[in-house]
């Protein structure tokens, strides 16, 4: 038995001792984190699930990004993570959908994030270079899309940013492909 709710302040410590179970203590050497440097966590996505006694048992955040040069918004779902004991118990699933659901409601147009196609593709992610969209130093075939409303525009294609760097004025190049 499990609840979904929203993320708060007192979860930061047991959502990172999370992270480091699921996902190892180098996890900050991917490079999808370099998307999350000196940025917040969008605060109305990031939920988590909670054990019968209230114990985070699952987390899921997401983080602003742009994509292309009109620096359209978007969104890099990650990490979603689950404790080992409740793999089997719908907690990812039930993360993803409220998530997902959460942010189409909200007028957001487009989740990315890094994953294997297997797991994503029943949330109806496919891989994002069918929309010509690149995620430098990823493997394209782990980098995923999942339009939320129909009809993604033109400016949805070209490189991922994070989109801070649209903001900040911090230079992209940091992001750019390797030559």
């Amino acid at each position: 038995m499990f609840t979904v709710t929203t993320e708060r302040p007192e979860d930061a410590a047991p959502i990172e001792t999370l992270l480091d179970a699921c996902f190892g203590p180098n996890r900050f050497e991917k490079s999808s984190y370099r998307f999350r440097i000196d940025t917040a966590p969008d605060q109305r996505l990031c939920l988590v699930a909670r054990s019968a006694d209230g114990a985070v048992v699952g987390t899921i955040r997401y983080w602003p990004l742009a994509v292309g040069m009109t620096a359209a918004p978007g969104l890099l779902l990650g990490p979603l993570a689950v404790a080992e004991a409740y793999r089997k118990a719908g907690v990812g699933g039930a993360l993803m959908w409220a998530s997902l659901d959460m942010a189409a409601w909200s007028g957001d147009r487009l989740v990315i994030l890094v994953g294997d196609i297997a797991y994503y593709r029943r949330f109806g992610f496919r891989h994002a270079d069918e929309w010509a969209m690149i995620m430098p130093h990823e493997a394209p075939h782990r980098v995923l899309a999942r339009p939320l409303q129909t009809g993604l525009p033109a400016a949805y294609r070209g490189f991922i940013h994070p989109r801070r760097s649209v903001r900040s004025g911090i230079p992209d190049t940091l992001f750019a492909p390797a030559a």
